[in-house]
């Protein structure tokens, strides 16, 4: 199971922007830049494969003068530890404050020091807000807009909207998940199991064998904890734990509901939103993906915990599992592209509407 904390931007930005910004030391500064990066020097799981020996003279430099710029007063221990998160560039290692941009965006504080990866930001080409939708676009044609993974739709609303799907008689299906940034992996399985079509493997996640990540996963009582805890003890000296293969969806017979689908992604597609995407490359043959931008890569290492510094009492996510068999596969760096090249231009509007690429999409899935 993959969570993401990106899609509670909103909950976190009202609860960082509007409060005041504490009071401390430089001593104190300083303790909360260093235990950051000693936190994730020791337990980020993309921590072995991004420090390299190619790479490590910068990345003590960097470390080295972040550091020397709080020592000086010259910057908070929270924004120095922001822009080392960035230096990995992994958007699920960040910082949990967030703030508007001169542009009027909000955008988290690591996100601002991160200009190794291109963010587009809809908002300010369109009206940019996906809203859930489940309803007839003609009468072969069914849409259902998925836009998050982190309850909103809920579970009853997505058995829902199969329900309303199969109850239309549509032969064709658009999952449009523009503006899905992730959540619970378990959001999107019903999706998934009306679209698969066959078994097949897929890589599965190996966590970095440490003993504060072993504590966050017991303490978050995912299934995986007792498996975890049980390979700690029995390989203690392993730096990753549970690698392998699995078998996401075992099938005894495919749903013929579907004639044709299609999957509507996005840059703005990330974290679990990309975990439908794969299991969709990999369990069906019915689903085209249409889109003008690749997804913005945001899964090779994943399962966030969650960390707070002592003495500013800001938070921060870092990944403590990674994707079996980095770096072949991964997609951090590329995102995941689509099969078909949206030429239009971007909608004027994306909310509760539908939209005009769903409905060339639709025509695209007719012909």
């Amino acid at each position: 199971m993959r969570k993401a904390l990106i899609s509670l931007l909103s909950l976190v930005f009202a609860l960082t922007a509007g409060a005041q910004k504490p009071e401390l030391t430089i001593g104190q500064h300083l303790e909360d830049y260093d235990f950051a990066v000693k936190y994730i020097e020791d337990n980020y799981s993309g921590y072995p494969d991004k420090v390299t020996d190619t790479n490590r003279a910068d990345y003590e430099s960097a470390k080295a003068r972040w550091r020397d710029q709080v020592a000086r007063g010259e910057r908070t221990g929270w924004d120095a530890a922001a822009e080392y998160m960035a230096w990995f560039n992994d958007a699920h290692l960040s910082m949990h404050y967030y703030f508007k941009d001169e542009q009027g965006r909000v955008i988290g504080l690591t996100e601002k020091y991160n200009t190794k990866k291109t963010v587009i930001h809809y908002e300010n080409q369109m009206e940019y807000d996906p809203k859930p939708m489940a309803c007839k676009v003609t009468d072969e044609t069914f849409l259902i807009r998925f836009p998050s993974c982190g309850g909103n739709p809920d579970m009853k609303w997505i058995k829902k909207s199969v329900k309303l799907f199969k109850k239309s008689h549509c032969k064709n299906l658009i999952l449009d998940i523009r503006g899905n940034t992730g959540g619970d992996d378990k959001n999107w399985f019903p999706y998934l199991a009306l679209l698969c079509d066959h078994n097949a493997w897929e890589p599965s996640s190996e966590y970095r064998n440490t003993p504060q990540n072993i504590a966050s996963v017991l303490e978050e009582k995912w299934p995986i904890a007792k498996t975890l805890q049980k390979e700690s003890l029995q390989h203690p000296d392993a730096d990753y734990l549970r690698g392998g293969l699995f078998t996401r969806v075992r099938m005894r017979r495919a749903d013929k509901t579907v004639r044709r689908a299609a999957l509507i992604i996005d840059n703005s597609v990330a974290s679990s939103g990309e975990g439908l995407a794969l299991a969709l490359k990999a369990y069906s043959d019915r689903v085209t993906f249409y889109g003008r931008d690749n997804t913005y890569g945001c899964l090779d290492y994943a399962n966030v915990a969650t960390i707070r510094l002592k003495h500013c009492g800001y938070t921060f996510q870092m990944p403590m599992s990674r994707t079996f068999g980095l770096p072949e596969g991964g997609i951090d760096e590329t995102g995941i592209a689509p099969d078909v090249r949206i030429t239009l231009p971007l909608p004027a509007r994306l909310t509760d509407n539908i939209d005009e690429w769903v409905i060339w999409v639709a025509e695209q899935l007719e012909q």
